[in-house]
């Protein structure tokens, strides 16, 4: 199998999980309202989404790809807050920053301690969580409104929720790799 034939498998199987554990985070947060109310499902998928895109430039690909992958997850936020206006452009980027740094972090430390196939999920789930807190905290700034702790606990138990769920992926995407690593030739750029 080619380098591009592993990493096209790797990445679909980031894609295929990351969405699972978005949608499973949304289902632990918000119970079964994920899937009778169709924005909340949309909301975790798209971030599942583009997280799985950009943990998957770190692993395989390297930080130009990562911020493509970012803007790809601020324009994903940009088209689920409509109308389409500066400020809603600025919310979005105001969540997707934070929150792609943390996948992005995520996807190096996951890289950088490869000799540890599982428990990395843990480390995804804080640096996600800490993500959702920092974009909540922007949030309420940017919008003048008191920075409660409970609205921005709320949000990091979410983030932690759904980074630890897609980490869990993760972990499980980078054993297949290992498996095709055996194969073959490395699929991670060194």
């Amino acid at each position: 199998m080619t380098k591009n034939s592993k990493e096209t498998v790797l990445t679909a199987g980031y894609i295929l999980l990351g969405l699972a554990g978005a949608v499973l985070a949304g289902y632990l947060t918000v119970g079964g309202v994920v899937f009778s109310h169709g924005s909340i499902l949309l909301r975790y998928a798209v971030v599942g989404f583009s997280g799985a895109l950009v943990y998957a430039a770190a692993r395989l690909r390297g930080f130009g790809f990562c911020i493509l992958m970012i803007v790809l997850m601020f324009f994903g936020q940009v088209a689920m807050n409509p109308p389409l206006r500066a400020s809603s452009a600025v919310i979005a980027a105001l969540w997707a920053l934070p929150v792609g740094i943390a996948f992005t972090a995520s996807g190096f430390i996951f890289k950088a301690l490869r000799r540890y196939p599982i428990g990395k999920f843990i480390l995804m789930g804080l640096l996600v969580g800490i993500g959702y807190a920092i974009g909540m905290v922007a949030y309420l700034l940017k919008v003048n409104a008191p920075v409660a702790m409970a609205s921005v606990m709320k949000q990091a138990v979410a983030g932690i929720k759904v980074g630890a769920l897609m980490g869990f992926g993760m972990e499980m995407v980078d054993l297949l790799g290992k498996a095709l690593r055996a194969s073959g030739e490395s699929y991670y750029e060194e």
